[in-house]
This record gives C-alpha cells, sequence and structure tokens, in this order.
C-alpha cells in the first residue's frame, strides 16, 4: 500500500509515483514509518499512546487525521493502483 514511498529517518518523505516532497514532523514519520514496516493501521493508536505518552482519545484522533491527510494528499494507497 505504501511501496511507492520512500521516507528518511529524519521525516523526509518521497513519493516515486509523484515526484513530490514532503516533510513530516516525528511523530507523522513514526506512523508512517509504522506503517510501511507492515503495522496495521487499528494498532497505531495503542502504541502512539504508550510511545509518546498521548491519551487515548487524542491518540485516536491524531491517527485519523493523519491518515485522511495521507488519502487527501494521495499517498495512501487502497490497492486500487491509487
Amino acid at each position: 500500500m505504501y511501496e511507492h514511498l520512500a521516507l528518511s529517518d529524519n521525516g523526509f518523505l518521497f513519493d516515486t509515483r509523484t515526484g513530490n516532497t514532503f516533510t513530516l514532523n516525528k511523530t507523522a514519520t513514526w506512523m508512517l514509518k509504522s506503517l510501511i514496516g507492515g503495522t496495521a493501521e487499528a494498532e497505531l493508536v495503542s502504541t502512539l499512546t504508550g510511545k509518546f505518552a498521548v491519551d487515548p482519545t487524542t491518540a485516536q484522533r491524531d491517527v485519523e487525521q493523519f491518515l485522511f491527510r495521507l488519502k487527501d494528499l494521495h499517498l495512501r494507497g487502497d490497492g486500487d493502483g491509487q
């Protein structure tokens, strides 16, 4: 789903399909690396609460917003060639 993305450790993101580049903050970099590595989207909230000491409600909102933004930027493929 994220094969077209190249992400550096410092948050530089390159979309190989479009040539677009993005800069991610520490949390977004961690979330996207987790997704690229195979972590299920549903697991992000529980891991986020432990790793960054965020309450579950805030973590849920942050993950939902992050995933929406990935989709909005056409970075989150859904298996249909996007």
